[in-house]
This record gives structure tokens, sequence and C-alpha cells, in this order.
């Protein structure tokens, strides 16, 4: 089983500027992933380009989807998180991360969510869940103790991707961490750089797993979004 994550940017070419829905869709058919958890997705709305990517994505790739709106631009077009698969999507819903009651950081706040998906793959029900966390540490708080909240009620395998917007050092994960591994330590570099994807820096995207055996985790070294996707195997 092949999990893809990657920040796509709303299917913004990164080189050219324009948006592509070949490029991603012919990039996501070429990598071929059984699951694909996207970040920063546009839905159906007024402003310019606000299109329906999801099925847009999901009918050139020929991929079951769902989308779970975050927020709505300009209280109109939904913005947020998809989930791309194979097989049937048995469920799926959106669960929104609280706003932190005091926004005293120096950073944009943003209402955030996480999608929760369960898939069966060779007769096992799975737990996807896809999220994309804030840039405000209050929000990461958050964001990590919704996540919790979620694993913790489920005896399902489970599978964490998305942006997280912290490096792999930042304690936000410990409660993550306590529960699920991560899949860069099945990677031949444990230091892998996912952002910016041109020339990375830093890695802030990931897929982390429960009740599952990861084989192998690799960035994809392709420039298409802002994000390098990850990549893991899993038996």
């Amino acid at each position: 089983m092949k999990i893809m994550t990657f920040n796509i940017q709303h299917c913004l070419d990164y080189t050219n500027r324009v948006i592509d829905f070949d490029l991603f869709a012919d990039f996501i058919k070429k990598h071929s992933p059984d699951v694909c958890g996207l970040n920063e997705v546009r839905g159906e709305g007024p402003e310019k380009d606000y299109t329906n990517q999801t099925d847009i994505l999901g009918d050139r790739t020929g991929y079951n989807r769902y989308f779970g709106e975050a927020i709505k631009v300009k209280k109109n077009s939904p913005y947020g998180n998809a989930i791309l698969s194979r097989n049937a999507i048995k469920s799926a819903e959106t669960i929104k991360i609280p706003d932190p009651v005091i926004k005293l950081e120096p950073a944009s706040y943003e209402t955030r969510c996480v999608i929760k998906a369960v898939i069966n793959i060779e007769d096992k029900d799975i737990c996807f869940l896809v999220t994309h966390m804030g840039l405000a540490k209050k929000e990461r708080k958050n964001a990590v103790k919704t996540i919790c909240t979620i694993i913790d009620a489920t005896d399902l395998p489970v599978i964490l991707m998305g942006d997280f917007n912290a490096e792999p050092d930042d304690p936000v994960f410990d409660p993550i961490k306590e529960r699920l591994s991560d899949t860069q330590d099945k990677s031949d570099n444990h230091d892998v750089k996912t952002y910016p994807s041109d020339k990375p820096r830093i890695k802030i995207d990931y897929i982390f797993y429960r009740g599952l055996e990861c084989i192998n985790a690799h960035t994809i070294t392709e420039v298409c979004s802002d994000h390098l996707p990850i990549i893991a195997q899993f038996r």
C-alpha cells in the first residue's frame, strides 16, 4: 500500500505560476499512490479560480475523493484539504480544529480542520487523517489535541498525514509521537527537507502511522508545487 501526502498549493505550477490541473493529475498518476492526502485545495466559489479542484483531480486521476472545507475565502469560496483513494471511501467527515481564544502571536491565524476517512484496503479498514496545521503555536497545539482525541477514539490502524508547519524537533509533536510512529524513521535520509520545493530548507510535511508496517518512505524531489510530497510504502 502506497500513501502520499502533498500540499498542492491549489494546483499552482510552482515554476510557471499558473494553475495546471493536468500537471498535478499526471504527477499523482505517475507516482500511483493508493491514497493521497492533499493540502491547500480550493472548492467551488465566486472568487476567481475557485473551482471544485477535488473533483477535477479525482476525475482526471480516476480516484474516489472527498473534500474537507476548513474556511471560506471572503465568506463564499471554500478552501481546505482533500483525500483521493483508489478504493471506495467507506466514510468521511470534516472535523474543525478549535481556534485559539486569544490570538497574540505575530502569525497569520486561520481556522483549520482534519479529514477523518475510513477506507478498506486489502480487507482491512484503515483510519486516514489529513490535516494542515496553523502557523501560530497555539493553533498547532489545538490541532494536536484534536488529532490525539480522534486517534484515541479509534481501534483501527491509523495513518496521519499533511503539512504540519513545524519541524521534526518541535515539542508540539510529542503527544503524536507517543501514539504514532514517523515514517521518516524508515527513510534512507532521516533529515529529508520538503519546503520550499526548489531549494528545500526545512521539513514540515509528514506521514505518521499506527497498526501497520512501514517498509520505506521518501520525498519526491520533483518540483510541482511549492512543497515536495512524501510517499510511504506499507505492508
